[in-house]
This record gives C-alpha cells, structure tokens and sequence, in this order.
C-alpha cells in the first residue's frame, strides 16, 4: 500500500510503498531526524501521511 508524507518541518515529501504502517512510521522519523536534526510525534506523523487508493 503506498503512503505520501508531506513533511510540516520543511519543503519535502515523499511516497512510500510499504504493508507495514510501522515501517512507513520509522521511514518518516529517520527523514525527520536525519534531515532536520528533530522528531516528530506520532499525531503530526499520522496527520501528514496520506494512504494513496491505486485506480
């Protein structure tokens, strides 16, 4: 299942495709810790991932 993140500490997003909402979740804290040098709660990552329905 492919998931978009729109990241609210800076200009970024990107998609994932993953069954795993876990792993989607550990994707967004390492972009989070890597790129921006922070965290991220658990609300904010699921307010700013979408599940993307393919036609």
């Amino acid at each position: 299942m492919p998931y978009q993140f729109s990241c609210s500490k800076g200009n970024c997003q990107f998609m994932v495709r993953s069954s795993s909402s876990d792993e989607v979740e550990r994707l967004v804290r390492a972009h989070v810790r890597m790129t921006h040098n922070g965290r991220i709660a658990v609300a904010d990552i699921e307010r700013e991932t979408d599940r993307i329905e393919l036609a």
